[in-house]
């Protein structure tokens, strides 16, 4: 009997300590029941909307930029890539974005630890050989005693605990949105450029072409006795000159290309781009961009996320201030058969240390945090300052070409052509193949203004955290004001042609 009471009781401890632990146990993490939380993101579409109220959103997407990213893309040759092409290949095949998604497992192994109950019970048994006189009345040679006991937190730190690590999740969202927002508009930048090198380029095999038919005309003037040979050395060099910009050309253009295959994350170079350099926005105001920004600016979000992180740890911290007891089940057979059983309970008392350098250091990480926010709000309103101002000034910068420098030269080369066709005394084909020559190096000045304005929608892109805006995705508000007229291609008398401008592309290709 004596036997039977002394496991009965063990029994009981352990089946205590068993309901005790199971109270406080979460249930399986991996059952796959509870979703992990994710953060409320727009998308390009529905951030488009916000920017125009009357346009239902384009997109809808789980993710911030990954409204472009539908699926993986698997480069089967030479592919032409617009804008948003770009975009979304890069965020699918970027190396780096690959690796800044991992984060997603350390914030969901957070997120497992803080539902998983901190503690577990610990078993105490001693085991004791009796020995002694008769006279000590000892009728159990082994003595026993057996304790189960567990920490309890009963402040409500698992609360605090799954807040923080629900907002660690979230920040963990807008870190990778940052980057993918990073890595788009790094896209468009190095697409832009491949675009605007590419032009650039074809206005030096312009120009070299024109400079080669400047020294014929000029060798045959010389060769008539109409001109000196020291014209057609002055010409060469220019054709020279004009060779040697060439090869500059090429390496810029082949350092533009290798920039963007690094934004694609590939080494296939047969790839070619299309676009526009000069896009619409759908508005410049400045009120409009600003509280987009501080709506949806990534890396603002992941601030505001880091804030509730540091509040939820701060709760903790003042939550853990006292310590956990420890209490379970006890039980004891002792050397004279006698058996006893009750409860363990050990606490701490809060008399040395209350934690109270730790609650400070906390305080001022929550209010670090939150100037940090109010920082970069401040930064965010001026970036998109900024970049409105660039933006408007390379739009004067490209009107000024659009309606000025290129339609009077273009007029200038009619009157030109005009003269020589009249047999006007002083004008011959070469001061008309210089009109040309002219008209050449506005055009390659104007491709600067158009650059100018990509970067402009690239820099306005970065500062609202909206890549749509660079891709042009979004139709502007109001309808703009009507261009100045683009003037026709004329021939001269020789067979070089003028090309006429043409507002998103470089000039035109000579015709016969």
């Amino acid at each position: 009997m004596r036997f039977l009471a002394k496991h009965a009781a063990r029994f009981g401890v352990v089946a205590s300590a068993t309901a005790l632990s199971g109270c406080v146990s979460p249930p399986d993490p991996y059952s796959g029941a509870r979703p992990l939380p994710m953060p409320a993101a727009a998308t390009l579409g529905e951030r488009g909307a916000a920017l125009d109220p009357s346009r239902p959103a384009i997109r809808s997407s789980g993710g911030v930029v990954q409204a472009l990213a539908t699926g993986p893309v698997i480069p089967t040759g030479p592919q032409t890539f617009t804008p948003e092409k770009a975009v979304q290949f890069a965020l699918e095949n970027n190396p780096m974005l690959a690796a800044v998604r991992q984060q997603r497992g350390f914030a969901q192994g957070g997120d497992v630890i803080a539902r998983t109950y901190p503690f577990n019970p610990l078993l105490q048994v001693f085991e004791l050989g009796v020995g002694g006189p008769t006279a000590a009345g000892v009728t159990n040679r082994v003595f026993t005693e057996t304790t189960i006991r567990l920490d309890l937190e009963l402040r409500g730190q698992g609360t605090h605990r799954r807040a923080a690590a629900g907002a660690v999740i979230s920040r963990t969202e807008w870190d990778i949105a940052t980057q993918e927002a990073a890595v788009s508009v790094a896209a468009l930048r190095a697409f832009n450029t491949v675009l605007y090198r590419r032009k650039k380029l074809d206005v030096l095999d312009d120009t070299v072409r024109l400079n080669e038919q400047v020294v014929d005309q000029v060798k045959k003037l010389v060769d008539l006795g109409r001109l000196r040979a020291a014209d057609l050395i002055l010409a060469r060099t220019e054709l020279d000159t004009a060779r040697a910009q060439l090869g500059q050309g090429r390496t810029a253009l082949a350092l533009a290309r290798a920039d963007l295959r690094r934004q694609f994350g590939t080494f296939d170079d047969s790839f070619d781009v299309e676009g526009d350099l000069d896009m619409p926005v759908p508005t410049t105001e400045f009120d409009v961009y600003a509280k987009a920004a501080l709506d949806h600016r990534p890396d603002l979000q992941a601030r505001k996320a880091m804030v509730a992180e540091a509040q939820a740890r701060l709760r903790l911290q003042i939550a853990d201030r006292y310590g956990n007891p420890s209490t379970g089940p006890a039980f004891e057979y002792n050397e004279t058969s006698a058996t006893f059983v009750g409860m363990w309970l050990v606490t701490p008392i809060p008399v040395l240390n209350t934690r109270r350098g730790e609650i400070l250091q906390a305080e001022a990480t929550v209010a670090r945090t939150a100037a940090e926010v109010r920082q970069l709000e401040v930064q965010a309103a001026q970036d998109v300052q900024a970049a409105l101002a660039r933006l408007a000034e390379s739009r004067k910068w490209v009107e000024s070409y659009t309606a000025g420098v290129l339609p009077s030269l273009h007029s200038a080369s009619q009157d030109m052509t005009r003269l020589l066709q009249q047999n006007e005394p002083g004008v011959d084909i070469v001061k008309v193949l210089g009109v040309q020559r002219n008209y050449l190096t506005a055009f390659s000045a104007y491709l600067d203004a158009l650059f100018e304005v990509s970067q402009a929608r690239a820099d306005l892109a970065a500062a609202v955290g909206d890549p749509g805006l660079a891709v042009g995705l979004y139709p502007p508000s109001a309808k703009p004001a009507d261009a100045a007229p683009v003037p026709r291609p004329i021939t001269t008398a020789g067979p070089t042609i003028i090309p006429a401008p043409r507002p998103s592309g470089g000039p035109a290709k000579d015709k016969p």
